[in-house]
C-alpha cells in the first residue's frame, strides 16, 4: 500500500463520528432558512427550524439503521406538507438519509431505495409547492450516487488491502520456503564435503590402531592418511562457511565432470580401486546437470569405499542425444540366507546407509532426472541415474 494511500485513509479515519453528525444537523437546521416560498409568514421561521432540528436528529441514527432513517426523513419531509412547514433543511435531511443508506446497502437493493426516496420527496414537493420539483428529486439522486461512489471506493480499497496482505503472506510463504531450501542445499553440500573424508579417517583409524604394534609401518602410513583428510575436511568445511557468509563469492568445490578425474584420484589413493567407461560422445553439459552429475558419483563411491567390499567400484558414463546417464557398480556381501532381497534392495548394505542417497535423489530431482539404486546381484551393488540434458543443438 501505497504512503499516500495510507497518510489519506489513516486521516480519514481518525476525524470522530460526532463530528459528521454535527455537521449535518447544522447544515439541515440552516438549510432550513432558504426560501422557497415568498408569502411564508415570519412567524413560521421557528416551525420550521424545529421541523428541520427534528429532520436532523433522526440522521443520528443513520450508521446504524440506515433504511429506517430514510424512511423517518422521508416521513417528516410528507408531515411537513400539510402543515405548511415545507422547506429544503427537511429535503436536505432526506438526501443526507439517502446517501448514508446508499453507502452502506448492497448494489442491487441502493438503487432502488434511492429512487423511491427521490420520487416521494418529489412528490411532496410537488404538492408543497405545485412547482419547481426538479431540483429536489435531482438533489436525493445526487446523495445517493455520492453514497455509491463511496461505497464502491470503500470496496475498491479494502480489495486492493486484501490483495497487499495475501501478497505479503505470498512473500512471507516463499521466504520460508527459500530458507528450507537453503537448509537442504546445506545439508547436501556438508554431506558431500564431510562424509567421504571421514570415511577415510575411520577406515584408517581402525587401521592405524590394529596395526600399531605388529606393523608400525602401515601404521604411519594410516596416520599420515588421517592427517590429510583431516586437513582437507577442515578446508571444504571452511570454504562451505565463507560461501554461506558471502553467497556472492566463488566456491572452492567441485563445478562438474571436469574434475571427476580430481576425484578418481582421491579415491584411488585411499584404496578404491576406480574404473570408467565413457559411452557416446561426450558434451558440455548445463551447469546444473554436470554438478548433479558429479557428485552423485562422488556419492556412489563414497557408499562403495565405507560399504562395499574388495575394494574396487566401476563408472558407466553414457551420453545420450537427449539425456546423460551415470551408472555406478561395485560389489558388496552377499544378504544372509534368512534375508530376502526385498529387504537390500533399497540401500547399500552397511549401518547408517541412506542419509546420503536421499540427498542425491534430492540433487537428481532438482534436475527433472531420476535416480534408481539396488542389488544388481546376490554380490553387486547398482546406482543408476538419468539426467535431461538438451540436444546438443539446441545447446549451442
Amino acid at each position: 500500500m501505497p504512503r499516500s494511500n495510507e497518510l489519506r485513509f489513516g486521516l480519514t479515519h481518525q476525524v470522530p463520528v460526532w463530528v459528521g453528525h454535527v455537521v449535518a444537523v447544522v447544515a439541515v437546521v440552516g438549510s432550513c432558512a432558504l426560501p422557497v416560498r415568498e408569502d411564508l409568514p415570519a412567524r413560521w421561521r421557528w416551525e420550521l427550524a424545529a421541523v428541520a432540528l427534528v429532520a436532523g436528529v433522526l440522521l443520528l441514527a443513520r450508521r446504524r439503521l440506515p433504511v429506517t432513517t430514510v424512511a423517518a426523513t422521508v416521513g417528516v419531509v410528507w408531515l411537513s406538507v400539510p402543515l405548511g412547514l415545507f422547506n429544503p433543511g427537511v429535503v436536505l435531511a432526506a438526501a443526507i438519509a439517502t446517501f448514508s443508506a446508499s453507502r452502506a446497502l448492497t448494489r442491487r437493493r441502493a438503487p432502488w431505495l434511492v429512487l423511491a426516496a427521490a420520487v416521494l420527496v418529489a412528490a411532496a414537493a410537488a404538492l408543497a409547492l405545485g412547482r419547481g420539483t426538479l431540483q429536489f428529486l435531482l438533489l436525493v439522486l445526487l446523495f445517493g450516487a455520492l453514497g455509491d461512489l463511496v461505497r464502491v471506493h470503500g470496496e475498491q480499497f479494502q480489495a486492493v488491502t486484501e490483495r497487499a496482505e495475501r501478497a505479503e503472506a505470498t512473500r512471507e510463504a516463499l521466504a520460508q520456503q527459500r530458507v528450507a531450501e537453503d537448509r537442504l542445499a546445506i545439508a547436501r553440500d556438508l554431506h558431500d564435503a564431510v562424509a567421504h573424508q571421514i570415511a577415510v579417517i575411520n577406515l584408517h583409524a581402525g587401521v592405524a590402531g590394529s596395526a600399531l604394534r605388529d606393523r608400525p609401518d602401515d601404521a604411519e602410513h594410516s596416520l599420515t592418511v588421517i592427517r590429510r583428510a583431516s586437513r582437507t575436511v577442515l578446508t571444504q568445511i571452511g570454504d562451505l562457511l565463507a560461501t554461506l557468509r558471502d553467497p556472492g563469492s566463488p566456491g572452492t568445490g567441485p563445478t562438474g565432470l571436469t574434475q571427476l578425474d580430481d576425484i578418481l584420484r582421491q579415491f584411488r589413493g585411499h584404496g578404491l580401486d576406480v574404473t570408467v567407461r565413457r559411452l557416446g560422445e561426450p558434451r558440455e553439459l548445463p551447469a546444473a546437470v554436470d554438478v548433479v552429475a558429479l557428485r552423485v558419483i562422488q556419492e556412489a563411491l563414497t557408499n562403495a569405499h565405507k560399504h562395499g567390499v574388495e575394494h574396487r567400484a566401476h563408472i558407466v558414463l553414457e551420453y545420450l542425444p537427449d539425456r546423460l546417464r551415470v551408472t555406478v557398480t561395485n560389489p558388496v556381501p552377499a544378504p544372509p540366507a534368512h534375508t530376502t532381497r526385498s529387504a537390500h534392495a533399497a540401500r547399500p548394505t552397511g549401518a547408517g546407509a541412506g542419509h546420503g542417497l536421499v540427498g542425491a535423489r534430492e540433487r537428481v530431482e532438482s534436475v527433472r532426472g531420476t535416480l534408481t539404486h539396488g542389488r544388481a546381484g546376490p554380490s553387486s551393488f547398482e546406482l543408476d541415474v538419468d539426467l535431461p540434458v538438451p540436444a546438443p543443438e539446441s545447446h549451442r
